[in-house]
């Protein structure tokens, strides 16, 4: 006997959910390890985490394009297998990992700008009134120290 058309439909729609299974655990280590980066300054792991996140990111779109394909050729819904339930749990704790490592970065970029607004004499929380209720953006225009 051979197989059916819709069995062979169920076993590739079970591989790629496998596959994407696999990547969404590795972009999962990947966060961890953004995050891991972030948290020692560790710019040359967080090159090689960002990297591996994009990398795993094209593929997971790619694969889930592949689900959906399969999906619509068997006329099912894949979205309510239950092979698909604990792939869609991951990836919404890999999102709120993201969201979490993205607020990280904002916060340290927020620190560097204003930083360098102080070095360069600039108001910390933006312009300031002179006397003559001009704006004035810049406080100071000197030398910082002189060697």
């Amino acid at each position: 006997m051979s197989p059916t058309p819709a069995s062979d439909f169920d076993v590739a729609l079970g591989a790629v959910m496998g596959d994407l299974a696999r990547d969404v655990d590795a972009l999962h280590a990947s966060l961890i390890d953004e995050r891991m980066a972030l948290d020692q300054a560790n710019m040359p792991a967080l090159e090689v985490a960002g990297r591996t996140k994009s990398r795993l990111l094209d593929h997971i779109e790619k694969l889930d394009v592949e689900r959906r394909q399969i999906s619509d050729a068997a006329g099912i819904d894949s979205l309510h297998d239950p092979r698909w339930s604990p792939t869609i749990e991951r990836l919404l704790e890999c999102r709120r990992l993201n969201d979490v490592n993205g607020r990280i970065v904002a916060q340290r970029m927020a620190h560097v700008r204003q930083a360098l607004a102080l070095l360069a004499g600039d108001a910390p929380g933006g312009s300031t009134y002179g006397p003559t209720g001009a704006t004035k953006v810049r406080l100071r225009s000197g030398m910082l120290a002189q060697a």
